[in-house]
């Protein structure tokens, strides 16, 4: 022990006499930790950690085949059947969610609300932090009026009143008793892929003996495995199901299109996320790799000033292995500080992330610097302690006593370490072309994003939401009467140009569709014509900017008493009515004695669920005209203004004409037309803006690297320049060597880069749009810049050796 803490002190009192190249190396080892560090706690908390119910690895969801699939929706009926037909569940649960008015205090507010079956909170394993949750007791019609509240609603709205419970509070304009608060961690499962999760959840009092057809889909299935059923059996159980409804005529599914799986709720919400998350990791796996290598390379320069130190340890008695064992120790100082400045650098470099991380990154909370985070840290600090400072240490370890003692210890070093100085530039170089590349074609993917047309024009456009209770508009004529209102007035105020309202704002949610029945053609077993469906007033493409190819907008005129119509884009006209004129062509919305809609006009394509997905066949109601198909109007629309000047100056004014004509109702989702496209793309400008970081940080370390190589190589040889110099070299030929030195490591490197790349970037596929991952532009550009920065970290030092005096070298 004592001998231990003599070499610790020794190894101190060495990196403090040479302070500039200690904080080099710890800073350079302090990025790589540092970013490693961070980026392992977003995969951790995204991936790695547990979902906040009991036994979360019991728990699924009833999907489509395929994780990367669209939301799947089912009808009550669905989970009535499968409720009775399969034995796979402990618990089967279902809910939907819509925006509900909460109208207690001196302001309304608009919340997302829970609409789940009485077994939900059984099924997902979760308990109430105050009072109770309810069960199916509650979960009929009469006994239903009561309420759940989310703890942050609790705290934000009613000052976490602790006799909350067994008060009565309107919701929706109904008056329901709470029953209970839930945890702060508590999310029904996919408000984790939401931007705004549930925060109350009421009973969705389904009538298990009548409850609907099999088409009305709108609820998602959660359930909980019997103990030792799996996935895969429980996916059978659910496909028997559905075979069974079509061999009884209640579905028809010879396509398959109706398949479902009972697939892991862990896998399923981080999907999405999870190849983004490993391209990060693997990329600040790379650039912990060329941090060690950087350090390696100052540690082997250091290596040569030392080697007489070493060999008259070893004259005087010193073992290799204690003078390894020395040397090791000042590597793990290294790595010891670098660590500790590496926690500091990725705390803050996680706050910046999650500053401009997509607002729906699951588990947000869970991603912290903490005691698991530490520990990866430490790990990290002895792998590059191994990395870094097993070369140097075992080349002083060898050392010839006789030849570093003599001319050798002041020579260039030797053959092998020369090499192994050339090989870290090379594989620096190398790891910083695929970073680059990866990043190159991120970055042209994110244009080419930016570039799609969307179909409408989100510029100088103010969106809000409003909804009206069921409780206070029982009616579709005062809905429609309201909203009607409310858009004349809107119009009319000073900067408006036009008002509008939209069931679905376009990129805020996945629409949905309906099937369709066409006139004159008959139902074939296997097709299922559909298109997504939309309700607007009229104004609303106007509004938008939406282009009309064909026919007619809506007009005032398309109200209850006029004829149906209904408006479709072309590529619902191409899908249905190939060849053909679509307009005056009728149909009506599923397989019911529903009011058959004439097409009257034809718009371009609008891109409503996501940026990147094509757009699919899509059909527009209106308002006015919707209760003739389904007996109601949608109660919550999205109010859209165009304006002329800047749209968030006119949410005051707005605000006023909502309150002018009901004060109780609240206005939420204030947003420009123009934020809700860019968050559109907040996951592809994450993922692009941290690869983009991580690869500059990766080239700023390249070439330190190259620079600092190339300087210690030319500071070895000066006596050899000096005599070149003598017998007639040019400074521009001194230069020309120095600096062929250094471009021919960079090409190398670029080289064995580009055949990395090639082979790598198939991980990063799947992230690119409108760009090949053998993008010819991007592996032309990226190793001309890596050449072109590799020369200039090559050039300082050749200019300085050029300016090298023979004479001075000479006696040197």
């Amino acid at each position: 022990m004592d001998s231990l803490l003599q070499d610790l002190r020794f190894a101190v009192r060495r990196l403090l006499s040479r302070p500039g190249l200690a904080a080099a190396a710890a800073l350079t080892l302090a990025l790589g930790i540092g970013a490693n560090t961070a980026v392992f706690s977003l995969v951790r908390g995204v991936l790695l950690e547990p979902l906040p119910y009991d036994k979360p690895e019991s728990l699924v969801m009833i999907w489509k085949p395929g994780f990367d699939s669209d939301q799947t929706w089912l009808s009550r009926r669905e989970w009535v059947e499968y409720t009775r037909a399969t034995r796979s569940f402990e618990h089967l649960a279902a809910y939907t969610t819509a925006a509900a008015n909460l109208t207690e205090g001196a302001e309304p507010e608009r919340v997302n609300a829970g609409f789940v079956t009485g077994n939900m909170f059984d099924a997902l394993g979760v308990g109430a932090l105050q009072g109770r949750p309810f069960s199916a007791v509650e979960d009929v019609a009469g006994k239903d009026d009561v309420v759940v509240l989310g703890y942050e609603l609790w705290q934000r709205r009613f000052g976490g009143a602790p006799d909350l419970i067994g008060k009565t509070i309107r919701v929706n304009g109904r008056v329901r008793t709470v029953l209970g608060i839930m945890p702060p961690e508590f999310r029904l499962p996919l408000d984790y892929r939401e931007e705004r999760p549930t925060e109350l959840w009421v009973p969705a009092a389904v009538d298990q003996a009548n409850p609907g057809d099999f088409g009305d889909r709108s609820y998602f299935l959660v359930g909980r495995l019997r103990a030792g059923v799996n996935a895969t059996a429980a996916s059978a159980d659910i496909r028997a199901a559905t075979k069974q409804w079509e061999r009884q005529g209640f579905i028809h599914n010879d396509d398959g299109g109706l398949d479902r799986d009972a697939l892991p709720l862990g896998t399923l919400l981080t999907a999405s996320l999870k190849p983004a998350l490993l391209i990060l990791f693997g990329a600040v796996g790379f650039i912990l790799l060329i941090a060690c290598a950087n350090v390696t390379n100052l540690l082997l320069a250091r290596s040569d000033a030392r080697r007489r130190d070493v060999a008259t340890q070893a004259a005087l008695g010193a073992t290799r292995s204690r003078i390894a064992r020395e040397l090791m120790l000042e590597s793990s100082l290294l790595a010891v500080a670098g660590a500790a400045l590496g926690v500091a650098l990725a705390y803050g470099g996680l706050q910046a992330t999650l500053a401009v991380t997509p607002v729906n990154l699951i588990r947000m909370r869970s991603i912290a610097v903490d005691a698991q985070v530490l520990g990866f840290s430490a790990l990290l600090a002895l792998v590059t302690t191994m990395l870094a400072g097993l070369a140097p240490a075992l080349d002083l370890a060898r050392v010839n006593l006789l030849s570093a003692m003599g001319a050798g210890g002041r020579g260039g070093g030797t053959t092998v370490r020369k090499r192994l100085r050339h090989t870290l530039v090379i594989a620096q170089t190398a790891l910083s072309v695929v970073l680059v590349i990866g990043a190159g074609l991120l970055m042209r993917s994110f244009v080419e994003m930016r570039q799609i047309d969307l179909g409408f024009d989100p510029g100088s456009i103010l969106t809000f939401r409003l909804g009206l209770p069921q409780a206070d508009y029982p009616e579709p004529e005062r809905v429609v009467g309201f909203y009607r209102q409310l858009l004349d007035r809107i119009e009319q105020l000073p900067g408006v140009e036009s008002a509008a309202g939209v069931r679905i704002l376009p990129l805020t949610g996945t629409i949905g569709d309906w099937s369709i029945s066409i006139e004159g053609r008959p139902m074939v077993p296997g097709s299922n014509p559909n298109g997504d469906w939309q309700v607007v007033t009229p104004g609303y493409f106007e509004t938008m900017g939406v282009q009309l190819a064909h026919g007619r907008f809506f007009t005032d005129a398309d109200d209850a008493s006029g004829a149906s119509v209904v408006i479709i884009d072309e590529n619902m006209a191409r899908e249905y009515w190939p060849g053909e004129n679509a307009l005056g062509k009728r149909f009506r919305l599923g397989t019911l004695e529903r009011p058959w809609m004439t097409v009257v006009g034809i718009t371009k394509p609008v891109r409503h669920n996501a940026v990147v997905e094509e757009p699919r066949t899509e059909m527009y109601v209106p308002h006015s005209q919707f209760p003739l198909q389904s007996a109601s109007a949608p109660r919550g629309l999205t109010i859209v203004m165009k304006t002329r000047g800047e749209p968030m100056a006119l949410v005051g004014a707005a605000r006023a004409q909502v309150k002018a004509l009901d004060a109780s109702l609240p206005v939420s989702e204030v947003r420009t037309l123009d934020q809700v496209a860019e968050r559109a793309l907040a996951q592809p400008r994450f993922l692009t803006l941290l690869l983009g970081v991580f690869a500059g940080l990766a080239l700023t370390l390249a070439a330190i690297g190259m620079y600092s190589v190339i300087a210690f190589l030319a500071s070895r040889r000066v006596q050899e320049i000096g005599v070149r110099m003598a017998l007639g070299a040019t400074r521009g030929r001194v230069v020309q060597m120095v600096l062929g030195e250094g471009v021919a490591l960079a090409v190398a490197g670029v080289a064995l880069g580009l055949i990395a790349s090639a082979w790598l970037t198939r991980f990063l596929a799947a992230q690119l749009y409108g760009v090949q991952r053998l993008d010819p532009v991007t592996f032309v550009i990226v190793p001309i810049i890596l050449v072109t920065v590799a020369g200039l970290a090559a050039w300082l030092p050749a200019r300085r050796a050029a300016a090298t005096s023979p004479l001075q070298a000479l006696r040197g």
